[in-house]
């Protein structure tokens, strides 16, 4: 009976001492846990975030050297751009949506990390969807590229930079020249596809229009163009008169396709610069007096929600003709609409 006393009076010291030893023993374990935790997933973060970098790091380094070697005047070098510009375009798009993932498992300053990761990646996809265009436009790559510089400047991870200053430059510089070249003969048009009249030789220089750029025909009896807005900020006109009442009339309609309206003579698929492909018809008749009286020439140049026309006509039938189709074969959007 002794004995068994003694053992029941031991089991009750323990009870009272066992929290005060079993708690701190305790809380020690949860908090090695509970660091240990912490640890392993900023590790599997940062290791997340460089995987994802350095998924990127080549395509990034391939397009950095078609940059390099881009010269707007070597088609082949433009052609090699653009197919840099595509893959790394598909690499940073599943790298954004890797980062994307990982961000939903991350807390905190890794949380924060992989937005910025995230943030630049589509920087750098913009700027890589800029460059695949065709055709190029200046201000895009310029504003993206400048982004795209900033964002590889503040990122806390390493990705392979991206100069688009030279690319710019040279397009500019194409852009701006030749001031003024020699305007040559279009094939004969006409309601059976022949004129005996041999075309005049015209002149062209270079014109910023309201949204655009094309050759326009200058020299002796051209005037300067005119600007007006038939339909007030939806058809934007630009019109140039010259010697035996030859006109040419540049139409932009910046929120719709351009269309052609009425009867015409002829419709023909042709090829266009900037746009790929237009439509050329050939017609006597409409609205404009000059086109009553003689055959006019109207070219229908679309690209996405918005369009272009290029109307010409007076004097020669095969004049005019020439003139529709070197203005129209020049006429390029302003960089805010390519």
């Amino acid at each position: 009976m002794v004995k068994v006393q003694l053992q029941r009076a031991a089991l009750r010291r323990i009870r009272v001492r066992g929290p005060s030893v079993a708690l701190p023993l305790v809380l020690g374990f949860l908090s090695v846990a509970a660091f240990g935790g912490c640890s392993d997933s900023a590790d599997d973060t940062s290791s997340g975030i460089n995987g994802i970098a350095d998924s990127v790091e080549r395509p990034i380094d391939r397009l950095s050297e078609a940059l390099g070697e881009a010269r707007p005047s070597d088609r082949r070098s433009i052609i090699e751009l653009r197919a840099a510009a595509e893959r790394a375009s598909s690499a940073l798009g599943n790298a954004r949506r890797d980062a994307r993932d990982l961000e939903d498992s991350a807390e905190g300053t890794n949380e924060e990390k992989v937005r910025e990761l995230e943030t630049a990646l589509g920087d750098y996809e913009s700027l890589a969807d800029a460059l695949s265009r065709s055709p190029l436009g200046v201000t895009a790559i310029e504003a993206t590229g400048e982004r795209a510089r900033q964002a590889a400047r503040d990122l806390r991870v390493a990705l392979p930079t991206l100069d688009t200053t030279p690319l710019v430059a040279a397009l500019r510089r194409a852009r701006r020249k030749p001031a003024i070249t020699e305007g040559g003969a279009s094939k004969p048009v006409g309601p059976d596809g022949a004129s005996s009249d041999a075309p005049a030789s015209v002149r062209y220089r270079n014109y910023d229009g309201p949204a655009f750029q094309a050759q326009i025909p200058t020299g002796g009896g051209w005037a300067e163009p005119a600007q007006s807005e038939p339909t007030a900020g939806r058809l934007f006109r630009t019109s140039v008169r010259g010697p035996n009442g030859l006109f040419v009339i540049i139409d932009f309609t910046p929120f719709e396709p351009a269309t052609f309206g009425g009867s015409f003579q002829s419709k023909t698929q042709v090829g266009q610069t900037a746009f790929g492909s237009a439509t050329r018809y050939v017609f006597q008749g409409g609205r404009l007096p000059e086109c009553k009286r003689s055959t006019c020439v109207d070219y229908i140049i679309n690209g996405g929600s918005s369009g272009f026309g290029v109307l010409a006509g007076g004097g020669t039938p095969s004049t005019a003709a020439a003139i529709a189709e070197k203005v129209a074969e020049s006429v390029t959007p302003a960089a805010e609409y390519e």
